[in-house]
């Protein structure tokens, strides 16, 4: 965490809804492959370093098992220290044999994608491995502190785990009181030393929570945690940071960077925001470097990061709010964890955070701007940094805590399609769809990293079920990317009606099957929350020719706390048009919402309204 941050998103396109037809369970405690027994002891210095030995004893208790020890990777900082006190196996019915040393081995851990590391990797390889085998060993590091770090932050946390945890004991220890928060921790006892300088947790009883066959979107959003801390103050955390990057700012912007911001000087303050963005992304890679030091929060200086070319997340934020200040917009740094979920700020330390972006004010609005990503869209805020606490450095060098909003579901698709049947179903068809938004982002990263041609080819698959002379006609994607993009399609769809009997039958599967997911939610009793992206509104006209329709659609709503839905339409001559529109309200749907009869009500109307879409063609 500390070296904060080599995250890069990945964004990919997606037109389409997912549905997830997956049996859960939660899995028995006789299926678990491993047990553990694990003992830890922390002790944190005065110095914010710490030193931490830990036992892990295993028994293997299926095959699987076996496949998960087979190797044990430990990363560690090259400014630390990792010791492998002792290892041993013990065969069933065997005494314990110590791991020979050829079977630990230490070298180089491999650099990431987009960054320089000097990290070191130790392996334990132990042989012999079978059902019944118990492998003990006990590793003690010393972790450094870090530049400017004055207090020390540990988070212990325990989630759905193909692990069956048969003890937990922990044991924290220090110079100076330890402060401590835990959430959903029943399951522990938490004990503090009279003069509050150790804490002792031990787990109550054998635990097992693993989850089978749920959704490829879900998980968990909260579960059992303990932060300990040397502090509850996030100025006792963050104020020499805060310091530090002040006096960094307080630079004369290099050459390149000023160039920038003189040229945009005549722009609206809106434009010269994406000119800011625009000069980053063209000039600027992503790409951590602690090959020099451990900077931790740290950043570069502005001419060091202009003179490489690259930076991570801090080193292009303060590049950012450097030049944003010189173009006379108030910018600040900021600290947030960024992801799909994020925990609840228990204790504002140094672990909580993952990811440095920028706050600015804007023709009287608050933008919240990642100059990491490779997409821009003004005012846009990305669906990995909503809806969640952030903590933000003013030019006092006090550290406040903000709320970044969840967006609004604003029309973010807009399409008018029409389709004309041939008499042996197939479909003529054209469309026109507008993207604003998340979407429209998406498809800028899409053309970015695979080419336009094979985001051409993932826009016609959405458009019908057997799509053939596909030809799309838009214009090309560009970085910084304004709402109102449109994308004009011709095609044929060779099924774009089912046959039946005599017949045909129609479905508008983007309207109907969108609950399906759902509805398998409930039926197989699935347990974890689902995350559904960003909220947004879909609206879509849809014109059919060439056939008769078996009924008219009476038009329907549905509102709930979760989507609303409005349907309309009308019988044609040969055919049918109709218009519907589709809010999603939120990111996250939790199990108590998922399970709640509320939710249910609203998944049978929608399927219901849906259900009025649903016609025998005769052509």
């Amino acid at each position: 965490m500390y070296r904060f941050s080599s995250y890069r998103p990945l964004i990919a396109i997606s037109l389409g809804l997912a549905t997830h037809c997956a049996s859960a369970a939660l899995q028995p405690m006789a299926e678990a492959p491993l047990a553990s027994d694990t003992e830890l002891h922390c002790h944190f210095n005065r110095d914010a370093s710490t030193d931490c030995t830990t036992t892990y004893h295993y028994t293997i208790l299926a095959p699987t098992g076996r496949e998960m020890l087979s190797r044990i990777d430990f990363d560690y900082s090259e400014g630390d220290t990792f010791e492998v006190i002792s290892a041993q196996s013990t065969q069933p019915g065997a005494k314990p044999v110590n791991l020979d040393a050829k079977q630990i081995d230490t070298r180089t851990a491999p650099n990431p994608d987009q960054g320089f590391r000097r990290d070191k990797q130790t392996s334990l390889a132990f042989p012999n491995l079978r059902v019944g085998t118990q492998i003990r060993y006990t590793v003690r590091e010393h972790r450094a502190a870090k530049p400017l770090m004055t207090q020390f932050h540990y988070a212990l946390s325990f989630g759905p785990s193909v692990v069956r945890r048969d003890h937990v004991k922990a044991r924290f220890t220090a110079e100076r009181p330890i402060q401590w928060r835990s959430e959903l921790f029943d399951d522990f006892t938490v004990t503090a030393s009279a003069n509050g300088k150790t804490l002792d947790v031990v787990q109550k009883a054998p635990a097992y929570l693993n989850y089978t066959n749920e959704a490829s979107n879900a998980t968990l959003l909260r579960i059992p945690r303990l932060e300990v801390g040397s502090a509850l103050d996030r100025q006792a955390y963050f104020g020499d940071f805060a310091q530090r990057y002040n006096q960094i700012l307080a630079a004369n912007l290099p050459a390149q960077a000023a160039a920038a911001v003189v040229a945009a000087r005549s722009l609206a303050p809106t434009e010269q925001v994406a000119a800011m963005m625009q000069h980053i992304n063209d000039h600027y890679r992503y790409l951590g470097d602690w090959r020099a030091t451990e900077r931790g929060y740290v950043p570069f200086n502005l001419d060091e990061i202009e003179q490489h070319g690259y930076g991570d997340c801090k080193d292009l934020a303060i590049l950012l709010t450097a030049m944003l200040k010189a173009s006379g917009i108030k910018a600040e740094t900021a600290w947030v964890s960024r992801g799909e979920r994020v925990d609840a700020l228990l204790i504002p330390g140094t672990n909580a955070p993952n990811h440095a972006i920028v706050r600015a004010e804007v023709g009287g609005e608050v933008w919240w701007l990642d100059p990491t990503n490779p997409v821009f869209a003004p005012g846009q805020t990305l669906p990995d940094i909503q809806d969640r606490w952030v903590l933000v450095n003013d030019p006092q060098s006090q550290v406040r805590e903000e709320h970044i909003p969840l967006e609004r579901p604003e029309i973010t698709q807009r399409m008018n399609k029409q389709v004309h049947y041939d008499k042996q179903g197939n479909g003529a068809t054209q469309a026109s769809i507008t993207f604003s938004r998340f979407p429209m982002m998406q498809l800028s990263v899409a053309d970015r990293q695979q080419g336009s041609t094979a985001t051409d080819q993932d826009i016609c698959a959405n458009f019908g079920n057997e799509i053939s002379d596909c030809h799309v006609t838009r214009q090309p994607t560009t970085f910084v990317m304004h709402d109102g993009y449109t994308i004009s399609a011709k095609m044929n769809d060779q099924r774009a009606l089912e046959k039946l009997g005599n017949n045909y039958v129609y479905t508008d599967q983007s309207l109907k099957g969108r609950w399906d997911g759902f509805i398998n939610y409930r039926r197989h009793g699935q347990q974890a929350d689902l995350y559904l992206g960003n909220p947004e509104t879909i609206d879509f006209t849809l014109t059919l020719t060439g056939g008769k329709m078996d009924k008219a659609i009476q038009g329907c709503q549905v509102r709930s706390p979760w989507y609303d839905l409005d349907l309309d339409g009308k019988l044609t001559d040969d055919g049918l048009r109709y218009h519907y529109r589709l809010s999603q309200k939120k990111r996250w749907l939790t199990h108590a919402e998922l399970a709640s009869a509320a939710f249910g009500k609203m998944i049978d109307e929608a399927r219901a309204c849906a259900e009025q879409v649903h016609q025998v063609v005769k052509l």
